[in-house]
């Protein structure tokens, strides 16, 4: 099983994310502990310097010429004292209260200035160390922020390839699948987890798939039999007619008889071979396309008269493609009949600016929305008496053989239905 490749874009949000929360924790972790820091070091000092002020206020009041602390790290002062022991001038000019973090030098102090009567006593305590105890614990934060970060990355990675690799086995696993197999089954090949659950559901899908599949070729192997059948009684039939009687009233009937019986044989083989996606060996020959539009023109003559529809085969003779003639009848029919279907003393022009086939009627035309789902099996507009099966079948012909099919709304009215051939 290989993972998902580190440029997938799956990869890069698994990664993404673990990173973003990453940083997230790493960062309020950081400032927790520095602000943490801050907050124990401003309550010891102040329970300090409170604890000094006390017993400074109790010496003085036991002995009011006591000495003062003043050792290296603290010194007290008394302002009335100002002759004998001087109050240093950054300290004399500072308002009553606590007053942290003064800077003098290179040295910091946390001082306290409180009033004793008329007195002011002055409590200066050097933290020039804690200051520095604190900028080391915040390049160690730092450090340990980005030593965090670095390591979380190349830990995001693995993580990322582990959650991944399910996906990337089911993602290889799909792509190894051919249309054509049957019974394939994925879910005993993965744990009882997310994807496991998804591979199952596929299973459950294909399975569904392979039994309507099944019918749909049994379904088309015994309509295939059960026409073939009487067409060839019909064929056998019309061919015996004819060999009899020589008729001039009974043989251009016979003909037609003979005619379609024949052509809609070779479509029953074509559709077949195009529905279960076949070759047609042999089938591709140079195709007048005027002459077989005159054709089918012919054959719909009953329906055009019916509904005074003009068409107009304005091909000219010498335009021909290589195609396979059945099926190139199947699409034209199917596009001139939706013509038919949606008009009514209307037009129908066929025209060909190669490689593309135009056939543009002047009928009631089709909405936009129907326009979008015209070539869907079995839609049917709100006009149609059909069953939604004509365009659908010429839509997959098409792809089938490679052409380009479009219909669009005529700007005289009516529809435009383009064919489009490779060149």
């Amino acid at each position: 099983m290989k993972p998902l490749p580190e440029g997938s874009p799956l990869f890069r949000k698994i990664m993404v994310s673990i990173l973003l929360a990453s940083v997230f924790f790493l960062s309020l972790l950081t400032v927790v502990v520095y602000y943490s820091n801050e907050i124990i070091e401003d309550a010891l000092l102040a329970r300090q310097t409170e604890f000094e002020l006390a017993n400074t206020i109790e010496l003085l009041e036991r002995d009011p010429q006591a000495t003062l602390p003043h050792t290296a790290s603290l010194k007290v002062y008394l302002a009335s004292r100002q002759s004998v022991t001087p109050v240093p001038g950054y300290l004399f000019d500072l308002s009553a209260g606590v007053h942290h973090d003064l800077k003098i030098g290179d040295k910091a102090y946390h001082v306290v200035v409180a009033s004793y009567g008329a007195d002011r006593i002055y409590i200066e305590y050097d933290v020039t160390e804690i200051e520095r105890s604190e900028e080391l614990l915040d390049l160690v934060l730092l450090v340990a922020w980005i030593v965090l970060l670095v390591g979380m990355f190349f830990i995001a990675r693995v993580l990322s390839r582990k959650l991944s690799g399910p996906i990337a086995q089911l993602s290889q696993e799909l792509s190894r699948i051919n249309p054509d197999q049957r019974g394939i089954r994925l879910g005993d090949r993965f744990e009882d987890d997310e994807v496991g659950r998804i591979a199952r559901a596929f299973d459950t899908y294909t399975q569904k798939m392979d039994d309507y599949v099944q019918k749909q070729i049994a379904f088309a192997a015994m309509a295939s039999h059960e026409l073939r059948s009487p067409l060839t009684i019909v064929q056998t039939s019309a061919d015996l007619i004819a060999s009899r009687h020589d008729d001039p009233h009974i043989r251009p009937h016979l003909e037609k008889i003979q005619r379609a019986s024949a052509n809609m044989a070779n479509m029953i083989h074509a559709l077949l071979a195009v529905t279960r996606d076949q070759p047609i060996s042999g089938s591709d020959r140079r195709v007048a396309l005027r002459a077989l539009v005159d054709e089918i023109i012919e054959i719909l003559h009953p329906e055009t008269s019916a509904k005074r529809i003009t068409i107009d085969n304005n091909l000219a003779p010498n335009i021909g493609i290589e195609a396979d003639r059945t099926l190139l009848t199947v699409v034209l029919t199917n596009l001139v009949k939706n013509g038919i279907k949606h008009g009514e003393r209307s037009s129908i022009r066929i025209d060909m600016e190669p490689p593309v086939l135009s056939i543009t009627d002047s009928g009631t035309g089709i909405d936009e929305e129907s326009l979008q789902h015209i070539f869907d099996f079995g839609y049917r507009d709100a006009d149609s008496q059909g069953y939604g099966v004509g365009l659908y079948i010429s839509k997959l012909v098409c792809d089938y053989l490679g052409w380009g099919l479009e219909l669009l709304p005529n700007p005289g009215g009516g529809i435009i239905a383009r064919v489009t051939f490779p060149d």
